[in-house]
């Protein structure tokens, strides 16, 4: 019988050695995984502090770019606001042939201007009406076909292919 209590208190012995070492390579196992999620932790909030400065900088450089090109706009018509200063003050002149000249340079500054920037007029008169390009503020009736742009009151512009106004047009309503 001695032998048999022995032999259960081996395998308990063996079983503690056993269980013991399990738990140690466990806790190891703990350790390092918390170790690695410590670590990724650190590197998230590093990469969402590098993440947060990129927008800033980002954010900077579109208001600084914003504000140069607001600036070059701007500047480019100073020399339309001195023709226009100019002609104001001679507006004692009986020349209107003078005003009108004076008015049309200044016209051919501002387009000039606009082709700069890729801004130029489209043409509506005579056209069918497209309500891409046009707003219709009333409809009258003519010789023209219906649906025909008889009258423009004012023009439409656009940046490259982008609408930025439409024009502002009569249609025909054809004849009665």
């Amino acid at each position: 019988m001695n032998k048999k209590k022995n032999k259960v208190k081996k395998q308990a012995q063996t079983k503690k050695t056993t269980s013991s070492s399990k738990v140690k390579a466990l806790n190891q196992k703990i350790d390092s995984l918390t170790e690695e999620l410590d670590s990724l932790k650190e590197k998230n909030l590093r990469i969402l502090a590098e993440f947060e400065n990129f927008k800033k900088r980002t954010n900077q450089n579109l208001s600084d770019s914003h504000s140069r090109n607001l600036e070059k706009i701007i500047v480019s018509f100073l020399p339309v606001m001195d023709d226009l200063d100019r002609v104001l003050d001679n507006k004692d002149t009986d020349d209107f042939k003078l005003l009108i000249d004076s008015i049309d340079m200044i016209k051919n500054k501002v387009i000039n201007i606009f082709e700069k920037y890729n801004v130029s007029s489209f043409e509506a008169l005579g056209y069918l009406f497209d309500a891409n390009l046009h707003e219709a503020i009333m409809m009258q009736e003519s010789k023209e076909k219906e649906n025909t742009v008889i009258n423009e009151f004012e023009k439409g512009y656009k940046i490259n292919d982008k609408i930025i106004r439409h024009s502002k047009v009569v249609v025909s309503k054809g004849t009665k």
